[in-house]
């Protein structure tokens, strides 16, 4: 991250900011207490609706160029391992 523009590091730093009190304003509006507070399962519902929320915005604030970068998502949980195909004879 060192070696990107200013820009790149601000919005970086805008879209981290807007997740964290977006986050800490839908539990209250949700469940109706503190993130903190929360259960495992209420976080996880927060986070991605907050998760949401940041991505449609970071991507309306953010330049074009970085928008061609490249997003790498990976599952969540466990995952299953592929079974081997069988070798026909």
């Amino acid at each position: 991250m060192a070696d990107d523009d200013f820009a790149t590091n601000l919005v970086r730093f805008v879209a981290s900011q807007m997740h964290v009190l977006i986050g800490l304003q839908m539990a209250q509006d949700m469940f109706g207490k503190s993130y903190h507070s929360l259960g495992a399962m209420e976080k996880v519902a927060v986070d991605q609706a907050a998760l949401g929320m940041v991505a449609a915005n970071y991507n309306s604030i953010t330049p074009e160029y970085l928008r061609t970068q490249p997003q790498t998502q990976q599952p969540m949980g466990f995952q299953s391992p592929a079974a081997a195909p069988k070798a026909e004879s």
